[in-house]
């Protein structure tokens, strides 16, 4: 009997996962219907805290609370019935004590949100830090109609400007209008990986930084509006992980796993197959501290070949963009 409860109790523990310590979520379903702030010039913040500001040309549009059936409150980016394109942004600047009292430990930043879309729209949310993207994001996510695609955005260094990564191009698939769209991201802070994952489409990438930015509020930024536009949010977190899930890793191994390079290590240039066709778009060369080191476009190819000739010798990361995500794979320059 006793070996059985020790037994029972062994499995009780290596079966628990260590939680997400939730820093700040945002369901909007404690709020009143209508603004969410009536003050659109940033100035000033409104329900919970939120500050918003929008164009000049959307007198009668804003960031609106409403119903939704089986969802409970959701954020609405309402547009004036008015010619011309308008914009609606929205933060949470609460500063980087909620990051800086976390638990010990708990060193990978999630944020996450889910997203609804139909029409004309770039709709994005990142998490904002000093000085990053001029105190907008350092890592989030951008839903563009208006490109056809989705794109990560990532800042790699202290200094650097906006980068784009893209997820996946629909220029042949139709775009995923209508649904709720759950967006993940993490900042790894233990490694210095960032992983951009929306588990709805089964799309991932990941990229490098060498930043030292801390998570310091959350930033939503919707454009390119017009009176056919739909953008509603909800259910939008910042949590602090202790590990990264185990989903985000075996999914972009797994996507990996389908390219081969040979040679490599390689000399001057390096061949790209996979035996599944899958379609290359892009191929991206970074350095070992997440430096964008060259990029070279590709139409849809299923076998490419890559010249590093010019490259100095070491390790690289090279990132596919495939219209299933971005496949990572480790690079050697002799």
């Amino acid at each position: 009997m006793k070996k059985l409860i020790i037994y029972t109790v062994f499995l009780f523990f290596i079966t628990q996962t260590i939680p997400a310590q939730v820093l700040f979520s945002e369901d909007f379903d404690s709020y009143s219907a209508g603004h969410l702030n009536t003050d659109y010039t940033s100035t000033t913040p409104g329900q919970g805290g939120w500050y918003v500001s929008k164009g000049s040309n959307n007198p009668n549009g804003g960031a609106i609370v409403i119903a939704e059936a089986g969802k409970g409150n959701v954020l609405n980016m309402a547009t004036s019935n008015v010619s011309g394109v308008q914009s609606v942004n929205f933060d949470q600047p609460h500063g980087s004590i909620l990051w800086n009292n976390r638990t010990a430990g708990n060193n990978i930043c999630k944020f996450e949100y889910e997203v609804y879309t139909d029409g004309n729209f770039n709709a994005g949310g990142a998490v904002a830090g000093t000085n990053a993207f001029g105190g907008n994001g350092f890592a989030g996510m951008t839903l563009r109609s208006v490109f056809n695609d989705i794109i990560a955005i990532h800042q790699n260094s202290e200094n650097s400007g906006i980068q784009t990564i893209p997820l996946k191009n629909y220029k042949i698939d139709p775009f995923p209008y209508n649904i709720w769209i759950k967006v993940e991201v993490f900042v790894d802070y233990n490694t210095n990986d960032a992983y951009f994952y929306i588990p709805t489409l089964n799309l991932q990438t990941t990229a490098k930084f060498t930043h030292t930015k801390v998570p310091e509020g959350i930033y939503f930024s919707v454009n390119q509006l017009n009176s056919a536009s739909v953008v509603k949010y909800d259910n939008i977190k910042l949590s602090a992980l202790q590990t990264l899930p185990s989903y985000i890793l075996s999914t972009n191994e797994q996507l990996a796993a389908k390219f081969n390079l040979y040679p490599n290590p390689a000399t001057n240039v390096v061949n790209i197959t996979n035996n599944e066709n899958r379609l290359v778009n892009q191929a991206a060369v970074y350095d070992v501290t997440g430096k964008l080191i060259s990029t070279q476009s590709f139409n849809e190819q299923t076998e490419i070949q890559l010249n590093i000739e010019n490259l100095a010798s070491g390790t690289y990361l090279l990132h596919l963009q495939t219209n299933e995500g971005t496949a990572v794979k480790k690079l050697v320059k002799k």
